[in-house]
C-alpha cells in the first residue's frame, strides 16, 4: 500500500521533552526518505503555549476527556493512511494515560504505536492501558529487544511487535574545534545532557569527581540541559542549586559546568563532538529507552553508564562501560581509567560508531515507512464472514432433566451442584417458542414452563435459584429474574404452538404481573419495558401496566440525562453486563408507545455502545466482565461472555424494526460472528459437535464449559436474526 498521509500523535517541539524531540525527528526523517509524504502532528497540550510549526494540525488538552473525542473526529477528517502514536503513560490524561484510548477507539485509520516505556511488571491501571493499546494497534514498535521480550512474556504476540532503534542524527563536528568554541581547549570533557531531574543520578557523578580530578586537573564535567519543566513548576531551580552546592562542598565546583538550557540539534551536536566521555548515571533500572544514549553512542562516543535496561543492551559486546547504580567510587575508577588510557577510549568509540550506522534518522524513517506500508496492506485483508449456523436445541436438551434446565456445565456435562435458575428456564422457554420446528422444542418448552410455574410464589413473585434436590434457595429472586420471567411468559403466551402450553403461559402471566411492579434496577426496568411494550403491542392498552411503562421509561430518561456527556452517551457512569438492554428497553417502549424522542435517545445510546464494542478492523469486541468499565478508564477486554452478544443482537434488531436501517442488521451479524470465531483469539465459542456454546473468552483461552446462559444466548441470537432475515418487514420485539 502506498502511504501518502501520516499523522504522528504525541508531543512536539518546541515543547521541551524527549517525546517532543523524538516526534519532531521522526517527522523529519519520514520526509527525508519520502519527500512527497504529508506528515501531520497532533500534539498534546499540557496547558502551556508553544509556537508550533505549521505541521502541527491540532492540539489536544491533556486532561479534558471530551477533547479526545473531538480530536478523533478531526484526525478522521484528515483522511490519513496511518496514525503513529508516541506512547508514554504520563503525557496523556486519565488513570495511566487512559484518555488516549478514547481517541484511538474512534479512529478510522490503522494505528502503529511506538512504546517509549515498557515495563517488566505494570500496575493494574498500566496493564489495562497497555492491553487495550496493543489490541487497538495494528503494530507496536519498541526500541530494545528487552522490551520485545517483556511484551511477549505479557501475552502480546511477537509477530505484532517491531524492533526499531531510537534514531539519532549523524553529527560531523571536530572535537578540538568544538572544545575551543566552548572555551574548553585543552580540557578533558565528560558530558551528560538532557532535562535535569533527580532520577538522572547527577549526584553520583559529582561525588565521583574527587577521585578523578587529582590526576586530571583540566577535567570539566559538562551538564547540559534545562531543568525538567514539571520539576521547575513545582520547585523552581532548587534541584539544580542543590547540585551546585554539592559540587562546592566536595571541592570540585571549578570542574562542574552547568548549561541551563534546552539545546538545539546543532548545538547538541557541537557539545557531543567536544566530549571525550559521555556519562548517563541514571538511577532507575527500568528505563527501556534513552534518546540521549542513542545520540551519543551512535555518534561514536565512549560511554559510561549505569546498567539501566537500554544501556545494558546498547553497550553490550564492549561498546561501553557499565557501573553499578549509586556507586560513586566505581564510577570514578572507570572514568579515571578511560581518561588515563586514550587507546581504550578510542576502541570504545570505534565500536560505538560502527554500531550506530544503522541508527541514523534516515535509516529509522525508512524502517517506519516499511511498517506503515505493511500495516496498510494487512488491514485490507479482512477475515471472511463465517456461515450462520442452523439452530439446534440438542445441547439445551442435554442440559435439562425432569426439573428444568441446569444452570452450569463442566465442559459439556450438566453440573448438578449448581442446580437450576428461573433466569435460564425463562430463556429456554423463549428459545423453545422461537424454534417450534426443532424436535427438542416441545419438551423443552413444557419443562421450562413447569419450572416457572413452580418458581412463581403466591405473592406473584418468582424464586430464582433451586438446588439439585429441588429446594428453593431464596424466598424471592433478584429483580432481573422477575422481569426476565415475565418477559418470557409474555412471549410464550402469544407464540407457543401447543394450545395447552400457550394457555398455561397466559394463566401464569395473569398471576405474575406483580413481579415487575416495584423494580429499581435499571436493567430490570429495561427488561420489564420489553415485556410491557410487547403486551401493549399485541393486547392493547392497559391503564395500570401502561402507567408502569411510563414510569420506568421516565427513570431511564432521567438516568441518561444525569450521566450522559458528549463522550459518554450512557445511562450510568459505567458499563458492566448486558449493557445493550438499557437502550433496548427504552427503544421498545418508544416504538410501541409512539414516543419518537425516546426512540432517538435510545438509538443514540445504542450507536455509542456499538462504538465502544468495536475492536480492530471494525469487529465486535464486547466489554469484558473482568471489572466494570468507568468513563476514562482502559476498557476491560477479557472474560467477554455470550450474553453480551445476545443483548446486543436483540437491541440491534429492535433498532432495525424502529428504523428500517439495514446497518443495524449488519451490527447484529457482527456480534454473532464474535461467537463464530471473529474475535481476538480467532477461536469459535460455538461447539458444532455438541451444539453448545462455550462460556467466555479469556485473554489466553476459551472457557470450555458450555453452560445454559451461553448456549441459550447463542441460539436465541441466531434464531432472532434468521427470523428477521426471513421476514424483514416484520416488527420485532425481541430480548430477554
Amino acid at each position: 500500500m502506498t502511504i501518502r498521509r501520516v499523522l504522528l500523535l504525541g508531543n512536539h517541539t518546541p515543547r521541551q521533552c524527549g517525546i517532543a524531540t523524538f516526534t519532531a525527528d521522526l517527522a523529519d526523517a519520514l520526509l527525508t526518505v519520502h519527500p512527497e509524504l504529508e506528515v501531520f502532528i497532533a500534539a498534546m497540550d499540557d496547558g502551556h503555549h508553544y509556537a508550533y510549526p505549521e505541521r502541527v494540525a491540532l492540539t489536544i488538552p491533556q486532561h479534558d476527556p471530551d477533547a479526545y473525542i473531538h480530536a478523533a473526529q478531526a484526525i478522521n477528517d484528515l483522511n490519513v493512511d496511518v496514525v503513529c502514536v508516541q506512547h508514554e503513560f504520563g503525557i496523556y490524561g486519565g488513570s495511566a494515560g487512559s484518555y488516549l484510548l478514547t481517541l484511538l477507539r474512534a479512529l478510522e485509520a490503522p494505528i502503529i504505536t511506538t512504546l517509549h516505556t515498557v515495563l517488566e511488571t505494570y500496575s493494574p491501571e498500566q496493564r489495562a492501558v497497555i492491553e487495550e493499546l496493543a489490541a487497538l494497534s495494528e503494530r507496536l514498535v519498541v526500541m530494545s529487544t528487552r522490551a520485545l521480550d517483556f511484551l511477549t512474556a505479557q501475552g502480546i504476540p511477537a509477530g505484532k511487535v517491531d524492533f526499531i532503534h531510537h534514531g539519532m542524527p549523524r553529527l560531523a563536528f571536530d572535537r578540538d574545534v568544538e572544545k575551543a568554541n566552548l572555551g574548553l581547549a585543552g580540557h578533558e570533557v565528560i558530558l551528560t545532557f538532557g532535562l535535569l531531574s533527580p532520577n538522572k543520578g547527577l549526584e553520583t557523578a559529582i561525588r565521583a569527581l574527587p577521585g578523578v580530578v587529582p590526576g586530571h586537573p583540566h577535567l570539566t564535567y559538562l551538564i547540559l540541559g534545562a531543568t525538567h519543566p514539571h520539576l521547575r513548576e513545582r520547585e523552581g531551580e532548587a534541584y539544580r542549586e542543590g547540585l551546585v552546592e554539592l559540587a562546592a562542598s566536595l571541592g570540585v565546583a571549578a570542574h562542574v559546568r552547568f548549561e541551563n538550557r534546552f539545546a538545539t540539534l546543532d548545538e547538541l551536536g557541537r557539545y557531543i563532538a567536544a566530549a571525550d566521555i559521555y556519562l548517563t548515571p541514571y538511577l532507575n533500572r527500568e528505563q527501556i529507552t534513552s534518546g540521549t544514549l542513542a545520540y551519543a553512542l551512535g555518534n561514536g562516543k565512549a560511554v559510561v553508564s549505569t546498567p539501566y535496561w537500554h544501556a545494558e543492551e546498547l553497550l553490550a559486546d564492549g561498546r561501553g562501560v557499565l557501573v553499578p547504580f549509586r556507586d560513586a567510587v566505581t564510577l570514578g575508577q572507570e572514568l579515571r581509567d578511560l581518561l588515563d588510557k586514550p587507546a581504550r577510549r578510542a576502541e570504545l568509540e570505534a565500536r560505538a560508531r560502527a554500531y550506530g550506522e544503522g541508527m541514523t534518522w534516515p535509516a529509522i524513517g525508512a524502517q517506519y515507512l516499511q511498517v506503515f506500508a505493511e500495516t496498510g496492506r494487512a488491514v485490507i485483508l479482512t477475515q471472511p464472514q463465517p456461515a450462520l449456523p442452523e439452530v439446534t436445541l440438542r445441547h439445551v436438551a442435554a442440559l435439562s432433566d425432569g426439573t428444568g434446565v441446569f444452570q452450569h456445565a463442566t465442559f459439556t456435562l450438566p453440573n448438578p451442584h449448581e442446580g437450576y435458575t428461573t433466569d435460564d428456564n425463562a430463556r429456554a422457554l423463549t428459545l423453545a417458542a422461537a424454534c417450534p420446528d426443532d424436535p427438542h422444542a416441545p419438551l423443552l418448552a413444557r419443562r421450562a414452563l413447569t419450572f416457572l410455574h413452580g418458581a412463581l410464589g403466591p405473592d406473584g413473585h418468582f424464586r430464582n435459584f433451586m438446588s439439585y434436590d429441588r429446594h428453593w434457595l431464596e424466598a424471592r429472586g433478584a429483580e432481573n429474574a422477575q422481569a426476565r420471567a415475565v418477559r418470557a411468559l409474555v412471549t410464550a403466551a402469544r407464540t407457543l404452538t401447543d394450545p395447552g402450553l400457550r394457555g398455561a403461559a397466559r394463566e401464569l402471566l395473569i398471576h405474575a404481573w406483580p413481579a415487575i411492579q416495584s423494580l429499581e434496577s435499571p436493567r430490570a426496568q429495561a427488561l420489564a419495558l420489553m415485556a410491557l411494550a410487547e403486551q401493549h403491542h399485541h393486547a392493547g392498552p392497559h391503564a395500570e401496566r401502561d402507567e408502569l411503562a411510563h414510569r420506568y421509561a421516565a427513570n431511564l430518561r432521567r438516568l441518561h440525562a444525569e450521566h450522559a456527556t458528549p463522550g459518554w452517551l450512557w445511562f450510568e457512569p459505567y458499563l458492566s453486563y448486558s449493557n445493550a438492554k438499557l437502550p433496548h428497553g427504552l427503544l421498545a417502549y418508544g416504538r410501541v408507545y409512539g414516543r419518537p424522542g425516546d426512540v432517538a435517545l435510545a438509538l443514540d445510546a445504542l450507536r455509542w455502545l456499538e462504538g465502544v464494542q468495536t475492536g480492530p478492523h471494525g469487529s465486535f469486541w464486547p466489554v469484558g466482565n473482568e471489572r466494570v468499565y468507568r468513563r476514562g478508564e482502559a476498557r476491560p477486554l477479557w472474560d467477554g461472555q455470550p450474553i453480551e452478544v445476545y443483548a446486543t443482537v436483540a437491541a440491534d434488531l429492535e433498532a432495525y424494526a424502529a428504523t428500517g436501517d439495514e446497518s443495524w442488521l449488519d451490527l447484529a451479524r457482527r456480534a454473532v460472528n464474535w461467537l463464530l470465531g471473529v474475535n481476538p483469539l480467532r477461536q469459535p465459542l460455538l461447539n458444532p459437535e455438541s451444539g453448545g456454546c462455550r462460556d467466555g473468552l479469556h485473554r489466553d483461552r476459551v472457557n470450555m464449559n458450555e453452560g445454559a446462559e451461553s448456549t441459550l444466548a447463542l441460539w436465541q441470537s441466531v434464531a432472532d436474526l434468521r427470523a428477521v432475515q426471513a421476514t424483514p418487514s416484520a416488527g420485532t420485539l425481541t430480548g430477554d
